[in-house]
């Protein structure tokens, strides 16, 4: 595996909640506000609490590994959400599953957050300078992984989104290419050049950035 490849496979690790000590994993996602949303627990609306139970890890990470910051991340799991209850009477399971389903949507949100970004930019460096400042030094483990995840996340963010999505479903999720070309639309060939060119892309910003760090 490539180091951008196992680097990707640690920070997916890394954003699954688990019972481990506090010190040595980041804290889970937060509390989507998705509960607002009035969802019954009977009929086809009960179906859509399953998706929401068994998908909504699936939806926070996959946000953020698609550019979405951790102050907005919540927001933008519900604005996911929001979008798969208002379309949930139309959704027809064609044997690719709920998850191609809402990755489209989540895709279609973390490029709208990216664009509004770009255009009211409020920290140059995403707010990590700021998140930082505001939580308590843990153990240095802890700090390492942090920076670890913080270097991560800006070489992903110099991806293109569509190449960045391909990366991510294959090395996070763990997705065949043919799987990918089907939640994503996408010719089978396109996958395995997009696959291919963030590969190296990813190695060329991880490299820069581990260079800028010394």
């Amino acid at each position: 595996m490539s180091a951008a490849g196992g680097a990707l496979s640690r920070l997916g690790a890394a954003d699954v909640p688990c019972e481990e000590t506090p010190h040595t994993t980041p804290p889970p996602p937060p509390s989507s506000r998705v509960e607002s949303i009035a969802v019954p627990r009977a009929g086809r609306e009960g179906g859509f609490r399953q998706l929401y139970d068994a998908n909504v890890a699936f939806v926070w990470r996959n946000l953020r590994r698609l550019g979405v910051a951790d102050r907005d991340v919540d927001d933008k799991v519900q604005e996911v959400f929001v979008v798969a209850h208002r379309r949930w009477a139309l959704f027809e399971d064609r044997g690719h599953g709920p998850r191609a389903w809402l990755f489209q949507i989540l895709l279609r949100v973390a490029s709208d957050a990216r664009r509004h970004r770009r255009r009211h930019p409020v920290d140059p460096d995403g707010g990590i300078a700021e998140e930082r400042q505001f939580v308590e030094a843990p153990q240095a483990r802890a700090v390492a992984e942090r920076q670890a995840l913080d270097i991560l996340d800006r070489a992903l963010e110099a991806i293109d989104v569509g190449r960045r999505a391909v990366l991510v479903l294959h090395e996070i999720e763990q997705m065949t290419a043919p799987e990918i070309a089907r939640t994503l639309e996408l010719p089978l060939n396109t996958v395995y050049s997009r696959l291919r060119v963030a590969r190296v892309e990813l190695e060329q910003q991880l490299a820069r950035l581990a260079k800028e760090s010394r």
